[in-house]
């Protein structure tokens, strides 16, 4: 009778185990938990993104659908969300070794109107287009729908967008520094001794004392930049008759012959006229690639053009503390006439559409 216990316990165990693996576990995985490792700011009218929507483990492929938005208050502003503008996309893959004029790369754009924010429905990235300028500052949250082949839910405020503003057109100290130096006229040396430390270098980095400039934002539309260079009292340095040209590269034989700057950046839109340089660009950010050194601009004012003050060194330099001329304790009188031509160095980049203007005023020349 014994046996025949064993023997019916043994039979049950095994008919659980067989039971057991035939039966069919339910197909996928949600997570409850799936988030973002940080929060989104978004800079207004500027192309950015998010990190990718964390998963934790669950089935891929996954679908992520934007349900709410809310403001601060806690009210649902969605109407703002997913009303569309229009944005200027790729239509093409850009290639910078062929697509190098204006033309190129506008048969390579299109508009298309979109909301300016859109959530990436595979990888849950939150993509900001330049269509974001239209919405207001302020922090907000938002709901998701994400979906798999286990389920789908809603997961409630998974994430806050803060929407800020910044500089449309980065300058200094963002894009780089402000540089004045001499060079020997109709070269491409430094003036050495004769133009301060540094192989005549007056002044290199943040808080430049002998620059003066102002960046305005005119219109919307068309993408124009408009650089004008002047002396101490405001008189422009004329580009069309050479009083501002480029900046020869040193060494011998040097390839390329001149350091690069806006003719380079755009050599079929740009255009030297009497009061200023104008270029007409195809997108943003501009320059989209830099063609070395950053994304600076290099100029030289020929001696005859100009008269330069001799100053003593400045070591460093406080913000909003700029050059007086005469007035200031570093004046050392003029440097003689017809010797050093004045090289300027102007970091520039554009991040938001539209029409600007960038005046740079030079507070140690002056025109003659």
């Amino acid at each position: 009778m014994k046996n025949k216990i064993i023997l019916f316990v043994v039979s049950v165990s095994v008919l659980t185990i067989v039971l057991v693996g035939c039966t069919k576990i339910g197909s996928g995985f949600l997570s409850p938990y799936v988030q973002y490792a940080s929060d989104f700011t978004v800079i207004r009218g500027r192309v950015s993104s998010s990190y990718t929507l964390v998963t934790d483990g669950s089935s891929l492929p996954m679908k992520i659908k934007l349900m709410h938005v809310y403001n601060e208050n806690g009210d649902i502003v969605d109407d703002m969300f997913t009303r569309t503008y229009p944005v200027e996309v790729w239509s093409g893959m850009y290639d910078p070794k062929t697509d190098t004029n204006y033309a190129a790369i506008m048969a390579k754009r299109k508009t298309v109107e979109l909301p300016p924010i859109v959530v990436n429905e595979s990888s849950g990235v939150l993509e900001a287009n330049a269509g974001t300028l239209n919405l207001p500052l302020g922090s907000y949250s938002v709901d998701l729908q994400v979906s798999n082949e286990a389920g789908s839910e809603i997961v409630q405020k998974i994430i806050n967008i803060t929407l800020v503003d910044g500089k449309p057109v980065e300058i200094t100290p963002e894009t780089g520094a402000f540089s004045a130096s001499l060079l020997v006229a109709g070269t491409a040396g430094g003036a050495g001794a004769a133009g301060g430390s540094n192989n005549g270098t007056l002044f290199n980095g943040n808080n430049n004392p002998f620059v003066d400039y102002t960046i305005t934002r005119f219109a919307d539309t068309p993408n124009v930049f408009v650089l004008k260079v002047v002396d101490r009292n405001g008189v422009v340095f004329n580009p069309k008759k050479g009083e501002l040209a480029k900046r020869p590269n040193s060494g011998l034989n040097p390839d390329p012959p001149f350091l690069q700057n806006l003719q380079d950046y755009a050599p079929d839109t740009f255009q030297a006229l009497d009061t200023a340089m104008i270029l007409k660009y195809p997108l943003v950010p501009f320059p989209l690639q830099s063609l070395g050194n950053g994304f600076n601009m290099y100029y030289r004012i020929p001696t005859k053009y100009v008269q330069i003050d001799s100053t003593s060194a400045w070591s460093s330099n406080a913000a909003g503390d700029l050059y007086k001329g005469t007035a200031d304790t570093h004046y050392l009188g003029v440097y003689t006439s017809g010797k050093f031509d004045y090289a300027i160095r102007i970091p520039m980049r554009i991040f938001v559409p539209g029409s600007y203007r960038l005046v740079v005023r030079l507070l140690n020349a002056t025109h003659q």
